[in-house]
C-alpha cells in the first residue's frame, strides 16, 4: 500500500503535474513500471503500474470519482491504493503498492520504489 517503499533511490523526477491532469501516465524508474495520477485533492499518487487482479497496466486506465480504474475489468483503486468494490467499500486485503510523492517546481518526485508484491486478488 502507499507509504511503504521497497528501496530508497536518488530523488527522481517522474513528470510535470500538467502531464497527469487529463489521466494517468506510465513512467519507468530503474526498470520498475509506475503509474502517476492526480487524486481528487489535486495531489499526485504513484503506484506500481500493475493491477493485482490480472496484471493489466493501470496507466492504460482512467480516473473516475477520485479512483484509478483498471482498463481490463474496471477494478477501482482509491487514493491509498486499496481496491474499492462496487459497493463502495475498500478491501484492505487487495491493494496496489505505492510510494509517497512530492511536488517541487511543478514536477512530481519520488525517492523510493514500491514494494514488489506478486500477490493477486481474486474477483469478489
Amino acid at each position: 500500500m502507499s507509504g511503504r517503499g521497497r528501496m530508497n533511490i536518488e530523488p527522481t523526477r517522474l513528470c510535470v503535474m500538467d502531464d497527469i491532469r487529463d489521466g494517468p501516465r506510465r513512467v519507468v524508474v530503474e526498470g520498475e513500471g509506475l503509474v502517476v495520477w492526480m487524486a481528487a485533492d489535486g495531489q499526485p499518487r504513484v503506484f506500481a503500474d500493475r493491477c493485482p487482479h490480472r496484471d493489466a497496466r493501470l496507466s492504460a486506465g482512467h480516473v473516475e470519482n477520485g479512483r484509478l480504474l483498471c482498463p481490463f475489468h474496471l477494478w477501482a483503486f482509491d487514493e491509498s491504493g486499496l481496491y474499492v468494490g462496487p459497493d463502495g467499500v475498500a478491501d484492505p486485503t487487495c491493494a496496489v503498492p505505492g510510494v509517497p510523492a512530492d511536488v517541487r517546481d511543478g514536477a512530481v518526485w519520488i525517492s523510493r520504489l514500491p514494494v514488489r508484491d506478486p500477490a493477486r486478488c481474486e474477483s469478489p
